[in-house]
C-alpha cells in the first residue's frame, strides 16, 4: 500500500491581486464603417472607478487568525521561542507596506513586551487617532472609503527609548513574514497558504510577555529605511496601532508539548476511580462505575451505580427489543442492593435530547404516522409469520432524521457529564483510553427513536421499524481516546494517528495499520475526544509542520545561546551557530545577521530569504507515542 508525502513549502511572501487603494478603468471603443463615410466615425468611453480594501486599522477577528504561539494564556518553558502569529489570509503581511516604494515590505511586526515594559492598550475612534499631538506621535494620514470617524481601532503608546531597542529594522522585517503551504510530493496544494510573521525576541524567563501585532504602514523612510520618530524625544510617545495582541507566561521546562505529553497520568489506562478495599465496589469501580445519587419515583432516595458509554472494555450486549420506558432497563444487583442505572439513563437522554429538538421531533412523529398505514399493511401479509425483522421499511429515512441518528451513534450531542461523570476519571494533565459501549447507543438511539411511541400499538409498530442505524459504523468496534491537557489549547495543530498494532520506541507503523478517525472534538479547552473504527493500540501525537514553532536552541544558564543548523530541506545538522543581538539584556535577536550566519554555517550560495530563514529556524517536535495497555 503505498502512501503520498506530505510536504510544507515556505514561500518569501503572497502579494495580493491588487494593493489596497482606489483604481480607474477606462474603456474606450471606436465605431466606423469600412468603405464608406455614410456614418462618421463614432467613439464611446466609459470610466469606472473601484476601491480595493486591504485591512488597515480594524482590530483582526478570531475568524483570521488560524494560532499564536507561545499560546495565549500559557505558563511553559518559551524562554528560546520567537513569537509568531499565523494567519489565514496568505496575502494579509503584504496588503500595505512600511514604504511606499517596496511592495515587497510587510506592514505588520510582532512586539515582544515584558512586564516592566508593557503598554496598556486603548481603544480610541479614528478620529481621536487622526487628532494624535503633543508628546505622543502617529503620522497624519487620510481616510479611504468606507472609513469615518467613529471606527474604533486599538492603540498602544511606547515610550521611545524603548521602542527603538526592539522595533525591528527595516530589513530585519523582511525576513520576519513568510508564508506556508501544505503540499503533495508533486508540490500540488493540499490547503490553503497561512501567512506567519515572526517575532525578534525571546521571551524572559520567570516573566509575563506580552505581544502585540502592530500596524507599521508608511512608518518607514523611503531613503534612508528607518523609523520615522517624527521627531520624539526619548521620553515621548510612540503610537502604534495594535491589531491583535496576547500574554504567556515563561517558566520550566515541564510546560513545552514533550514534556508535558511524557509527563501525562495514564494511571489507570482507562476511565475508572482507584479500586477500593471493598470487594463489591472494586468489581463495579473496576468497570468504570460510578456511585451517583438517585432520586425513585415513590420519592426515596438512594445511591446507585452509573457508567458512561465510554467503557472500560468492550460490550458484548445488544438491544434487540424497543423498550416502553427508560426503567425496562434498570439493573438490580441483590447482592449488594443497589441498580444499575446507566442504560436506563441512556435511554431517557436520548428521548429528552430529541425532544428538546423540536423541529426534528415533529419531523419524527410526522414521519412515523405517514408509514403507519404502509405497516399495517405489512402485518397482514406476514400475518403467520414471525414478525419482527422480517421486512426493511427505513430505506426512505428523511435525511435530517438520519443524521441526527448518526450523530448519536458517535454520541455527538451527548452532555459531557453523561461522558465523564465523575471529575476523577478525568483529572488534568491526563489521558484514558476508552471503548464505545454500543449497547448504550443502542439504548440512546431507541429513546430518541420512542418519540411518538404512546400507544401499545406503537410500540408494536416500533418492533418494525428499523432503527435508523448507520450502515457503515453499525456493529463495528469503536475505540478512542480523551486528553486533558494544556497540549490540547497550546498547540491546536495537534496530529493524531492511531494504529491496530502495539508498538513502542520508535518503531515504523505499516500505514495499513492506520486507524479512521470518526470524530475529532474539543470538549473544552484542554479537552480532546477522538474516536477510531477499531480497536485502537498505538496512539501517536505530534504537531503539524506547518504550527512547529521557530526559536534558538534550550537556553542554559551561564552558556552562550546558540541555534542548530537545520538543512533547507527540513534535515538537522550536527554544527551550530552563536545567536547574535541587537541588545542581548532584552533578548532582541539580530535577524540580518542571524541569516548570514546560517548562511555561511550551511555554505549557501543561493539568497537568503524569509522562505529560508523561517525553514531553518524551526524547533522541531518529536512525535509521542502511546501504547493502550491490555
Amino acid at each position: 500500500m503505498s502512501t503520498s508525502t506530505v510536504k510544507v513549502q515556505f514561500i518569501q511572501h503572497r502579494q495580493p491581486p491588487l494593493d489596497s487603494g482606489t483604481y480607474t478603468v477606462e474603456v474606450e471603443q471606436k465605431v466606423k464603417t469600412e468603405g464608406s463615410n455614410k456614418i462618421p466615425e463614432q467613439t464611446f468611453s466609459k470610466e469606472l472607478t473601484f476601491y480595493v480594501d486591504g485591512h488597515r486599522f480594524a482590530p483582526l477577528t478570531p475568524d483570521v487568525i488560524y494560532a499564536v504561539f507561545p499560546p495565549a494564556g500559557n505558563l511553559g518553558e518559551y524562554s528560546n521561542a520567537l513569537p509568531h502569529i499565523i494567519l489565514k489570509r496568505g496575502t494579509l503581511p503584504w496588503e500595505r507596506t512600511i514604504k511606499s516604494t517596496n511592495s515587497n515590505l510587510p506592514w505588520l511586526a510582532l512586539l515582544l513586551f515584558q512586564e516592566s515594559e508593557k503598554p496598556e492598550p486603548q481603544t480610541i475612534k479614528l478620529k481621536e487617532l487622526k487628532a494624535t499631538s503633543g508628546n505622543t506621535k502617529f503620522p497624519t494620514f487620510i481616510y479611504e472609503p468606507g472609513q469615518n470617524d467613529e471606527d474604533v481601532v486599538t492603540v498602544i503608546d511606547v515610550p521611545k527609548n524603548i521602542l527603538e531597542k526592539i522595533l525591528p529594522p527595516e530589513k530585519d522585517l523582511t525576513l520576519l513574514a513568510s508564508v506556508n503551504q501544505i503540499t503533495n510530493e508533486n508540490d500540488k496544494p493540499l490547503s490553503e497558504p497561512l501567512a506567519t510573521i515572526l517575532g525578534n525576541r525571546l521571551p524572559k524567563k520567570g516573566e509575563v510577555s506580552t505581544v502585540h501585532l502592530v500596524a507599521l504602514e508608511e512608518r518607514y523612510d523611503k531613503d534612508s529605511g528607518e523609523f520615522d520618530y517624527q521627531g520624539a524625544g526619548p521620553k515621548d510617545f510612540i503610537r502604534l496601532v495594535s491589531l491583535a495582541s496576547w500574554s504567556f507566561t515563561c517558566v520550566n521546562s515541564k510546560h513545552n508539548f514533550d514534556a508535558l505529553l511524557k509527563e501525562i497520568d495514564r494511571d489507570p489506562d482507562t476511565l475508572r476511580l482507584p479500586s477500593q478495599n471493598n470487594h463489591p465496589a472494586k468489581q463495579y469501580l473496576d468497570l468504570g462505575y460510578v456511585p451517583l445519587h438517585h432520586a425513585l419515583r415513590q420519592g426515596d432516595k438512594t445511591i446507585s451505580w452509573y457508567h458512561s458509554p465510554l467503557s472500560t472494555g468492550q460490550s458484548q450486549d445488544k438491544l434487540t427489543d424497543t423498550v416502553a420506558i427508560a426503567d425496562q432497563l434498570m439493573r438490580y444487583d441483590p447482592n449488594t442492593g443497589m441498580f444499575d442505572v446507566s442504560y436506563a439513563m441512556a435511554w431517557q437522554l436520548g428521548r429528552m435530547l430529541t425532544l428538546q429538538n423540536q423541529s426534528l421531533a415533529v419531523e419524527i412523529f410526522n414521519w412515523k404516522r405517514s408509514k403507519a398505514q404502509d405497516l399495517h399493511q405489512i402485518k397482514q401479509q406476514v400475518l403467520h409469520l414471525p414478525f419482527k425483522g422480517t421486512t426493511e421499511t427505513n430505506g426512505d429515512i428523511p435525511t435530517a432524521i438520519a443524521n441526527w441518528f448518526q450523530d448519536l451513534e458517535l454520541l455527538k450531542n451527548v452532555p459531557f457529564n453523561y461522558l465523564v461523570p465523575d471529575a476523577r476519571l478525568l483529572p488534568p494533565e491526563s489521558l484514558r483510553f476508552f471503548w464505545v459501549d454500543s449497547y448504550w447507543v443502542d439504548c440512546l438511539q431507541d429513546g430518541a427513536f420512542s418519540v411518538g411511541r404512546v400507544t401499545k400499538e406503537d410500540l408494536q409498530l416500533d418492533v418494525i421499524r428499523s432503527l435508523p442505524r448507520s450502515k457503515t459504523q453499525s456493529d463495528k468496534t469503536i475505540t478512542g481516546f480523551l486528553l486533558n491537557s494544556e497540549v490540547v489549547s497550546g498547540w491546536p495543530g495537534l496530529e493524531i494517528e492511531g494504529y491496530v498494532n502495539p508498538v513502542t520506541g520508535i518503531d515504523f507503523v505499516a500505514p495499513e495499520n492506520k486507524l479512521t478517525i470518526l470524530r475529532r472534538d474539543l470538549l473544552s479547552d484542554n479537552i480532546l475526544l477522538c474516536f477510531f473504527a477499531g480497536e485502537v493500540k498505538t496512539l501517536d501525537l505530534s504537531l503539524k509542520a506547518s504550527s512547529v514553532n521557530c526559536g534558538v536552541d534550550p537556553i542554559k544558564k551561564g552558556t552562550k545561546i546558540t541555534k542548530g543548523l537545520r538543512n533547507l530541506d527540513g534535515s538537522q545538522t550536527d554544527e551550530k551557530i552563536d545567536v547574535p543581538f541587537r541588545n542581548q539584556d532584552l533578548g532582541v535577536i539580530n535577524i540580518e545577521e542571524m541569516t548570514n550566519r546560517l548562511k555561511e554555517g550551511l555554505k549557501s550560495t543561493s539568497q537568503f530569504t524569509s522562505a529560508q530563514f523561517a525553514a531553518t529556524m524551526i524547533e522541531g517536535s518529536p512525535k509521542v507515542r502511546f501504547v493502550a495497555r491490555g
